[in-house]
């Protein structure tokens, strides 16, 4: 029981095949303000403790809000990337224990983010107080028609600035802008797939966003893809125009219109279309990061 409680503290609920989402917002906003390497280094360490800390905060939220409570047949499905899930309903760590050890992994990106301000200043602690509200936002919106837009800008705009921050003089409003397609194609593409996955049992809990609106709808999920992809790469190619992101990370486009095309496997909760469709959500931030890189 013990190792049980353990691989929950340390595996489950942080659900760390987030970082390279967390990491690479945060690099991007460095790489783009001209940041030093040590403190930049140390802001994308403690993105990833505040991506477990949001993680496992949504675990108290979603057995606290009744989406993770009933029999197995009422409760939010498992799926492979989301180990946190169910954990509470299973035994195998209270909400209470969820609750702390998402406090924990948030008192620890904070003592990095202090290490950050010593080094870089302590407007650091704007962006790193913005997304750390995110997490109990996006658990909130839930209920709101709001979780996509929490989600989106704690993995998007406001990493960006985030890893911005961590320079002398960055350019806030540029971070900004240049992290919506990230909050874009975290917070509402693969976050509607995610949510249309679970609405059939939690709408009846009051579940209230895109994903849930369109299985309540009965709309086909290819349809609400392809608005929110195309949204995605408008909003990049603005940026590309503006001069704000380098052409060459258009190629980055590969991410939306695959995941695009991976949606009839979404609709049939198809494993490994599930799992292609994260690595690609994946590559676009990647894709993005090196072209500013090599540009």
């Amino acid at each position: 029981m013990l190792a049980t409680k353990a691989n929950a503290y340390f595996v489950s609920l942080p659900r760390w095949f987030g970082t390279p989402a967390a990491v690479l917002a945060v690099l991007l906003g460095g790489f783009i303000a001209g940041a030093d390497p040590l403190p930049l280094s140390l802001a994308a360490v403690a993105s990833t403790f505040m991506m477990a800390y949001a993680h496992s905060w949504n675990t108290f939220h979603d057995w606290v809000t009744g989406f993770d409570q009933g029999p197995v047949e009422q409760r939010s499905h498992e799926k492979p990337y989301t180990l946190g899930q169910n954990l509470v309903a299973k035994g195998v760590v209270s909400h209470r224990e969820a609750l702390y050890v998402a406090l924990a992994y948030l008192a620890i990106s904070a003592g990095l983010t202090g290490a950050v301000s010593a080094l870089a200043g302590p407007w650091i602690w704007l962006p790193w107080g913005l997304v750390a509200l995110c997490a109990p936002l996006y658990s909130w919106g839930k209920l709101h028609y709001l979780c996509e837009l929490f989600l989106g800008l704690g993995f998007g705009p406001l990493a960006v600035v985030f890893g911005a921050a961590v320079s002398e003089a960055p350019n806030w409003g540029q971070a900004f802008a240049v992290g919506i397609p990230l909050g874009l194609i975290f917070g509402y593409m693969a976050e509607t797939v995610d949510q249309w996955w679970d609405a059939d049992v939690n709408v009846p809990k009051g579940l209230r966003n895109i994903g849930a609106l369109t299985w309540r709808l009965h709309l086909p999920l290819v349809v609400t893809m392809c608005f929110i992809s195309m949204t995605i790469m408008i909003s990049h190619i603005a940026l590309a125009v503006a001069d704000l992101l380098t052409p060459w990370s258009l190629l980055a486009f590969i991410s939306p219109v695959g995941i695009f095309f991976l949606t009839p496997w979404f609709e049939r909760r198809n494993t490994r279309g599930i799992m292609l469709g994260l690595l690609l959500v994946l590559c676009y931030p990647l894709i993005i990061v090196l072209a500013e890189v090599l540009s």
